[in-house]
C-alpha cells in the first residue's frame, strides 16, 4: 500500500508541476506504473478463485478502457488550469470547475455502472470490493492532487 500511495504521490506531482519539465512522455511512464501498482493492490485485497480471477479482470481491463478518457478530460483541465498560473478570468475558471465536476460525476455513474457488472458477474461481495477499493484510490489520487496545486486566484473579469 505504501508504494502505491508514493506512486499516487509522484503522479500528482507530475501534473502539478507540470510546467517544472515534466514531459508527457514522464507522465504516461508513471501513469503506466500507477496503473500496474492498482492491479497489485487489487489482486493483493480481493481473493479470487482462477475462474472469478478471468471474469474479474476481464470485467476490470473492460472499465480501465471506459475510464481512461474520463482520466485523461481531468488531467487536460488540470494542466491548463496549472499552465495559466493563476491567471484565468472567472469565466474561464468558472467553465474549467463546471468541467471537473461533470468529469467527477461521470467517473462515478461509470463506477456505479462497473460495480452492477461485477455484481452480476461475481456477485455482491467481489462488486462492494471493487466499489471500495476504487473509491480508495480514487480519494487518494485526488486529495494527493489537490494537495500539490497551487491555489487559484481568478483575475476579475
Amino acid at each position: 500500500m505504501k508504494k502505491l500511495l508514493l506512486i499516487i504521490y509522484i503522479l500528482a506531482a507530475g501534473i502539478s508541476g507540470i510546467n517544472a519539465q515534466k514531459t508527457e512522455q514522464e507522465l504516461g511512464l508513471i501513469g503506466s506504473i500507477l496503473k500496474s501498482e492498482i492491479k497489485v493492490f487489487y489482486a493483493q485485497n480481493i481473493k479470487l478463485s482462477t475462474s472469478e480471477s478471468e471474469a474479474f479482470w476481464a470485467i476490470y481491463d473492460e472499465y480501465e478502457a471506459a475510464l481512461k478518457p474520463i482520466s485523461n478530460q481531468r488531467v487536460e483541465l488540470l494542466k491548463e488550469i496549472i499552465a495559466k498560473e493563476g491567471a484565468l478570468s472567472e469565466d474561464e475558471l468558472d467553465k474549467k470547475i463546471i468541467a471537473l465536476d461533470k468529469a467527477q460525476k461521470a467517473r462515478q455513474n461509470l463506477r456505479m455502472k462497473f460495480y452492477k457488472k461485477f455484481k452480476k458477474e461475481l456477485g455482491m461481495k467481489v462488486a462492494a470490493q471493487f466499489y471500495q477499493i476504487d473509491g480508495y484510490i480514487y480519494t487518494h489520487i485526488n486529495a494527493t492532487i489537490i494537495e500539490s496545486l497551487p491555489i487559484i486566484i481568478p483575475e476579475k473579469n
